[in-house]
């Protein structure tokens, strides 16, 4: 009988690397509202919006997820905006081989790239997202 393998959690894995490399960013999978959103700019929202896990043996379990996620940019300017999602798709490009104590990225997709995605119409924040994807598998267990 083959042993269940529990599958990271990349949203979690792709939050706590940007949040790494992103100094100065606010990295979250939720966005604070009004006020508290400009305070908090600029930032950045990760939503895991679907995925597939792959690699199973013959009789074994998916041993690597692959998340695919909308990745939002905020900032004060359009220009603030494209730059941070910019910023966002090179660091991603950077990601493979990387890990967490969570898991191990092995390979990333970006879908599409950065597009305007506006916000409310009398709202002081510009918004500027594209879709990402990554493939992750648990830690290496080593002795």
């Amino acid at each position: 009988m083959a042993t269940a393998v529990i599958l990271p959690d990349g949203k979690k894995i792709a939050i706590d690397l940007l949040t790494a490399v992103l100094d100065g960013v606010y990295v979250s999978s939720s966005t604070p509202e009004g006020a508290a959103l400009d305070a908090a700019l600029p930032a950045v929202r990760v939503l895991r919006i679907g995925g597939v896990a792959d690699v199973r043996g013959w009789n074994g379990p998916a041993v690597r997820d692959n998340p695919r996620f909308s990745v939002d940019c905020y900032a004060a300017t359009e220009d603030a905006a494209m730059q941070l999602a910019r910023r966002v798709c090179a660091e991603w490009e950077l990601l493979p081989g990387m890990s967490t104590a969570d898991g191990e990225v092995t390979g990333i997709s970006q879908e599409t790239g950065p597009q305007d995605r506006p916000e409310e119409p009398n709202s002081d924040v510009y918004r500027v997202g594209m879709t990402l994807g990554m493939s992750v598998c648990p830690p290496r267990v080593t002795s």
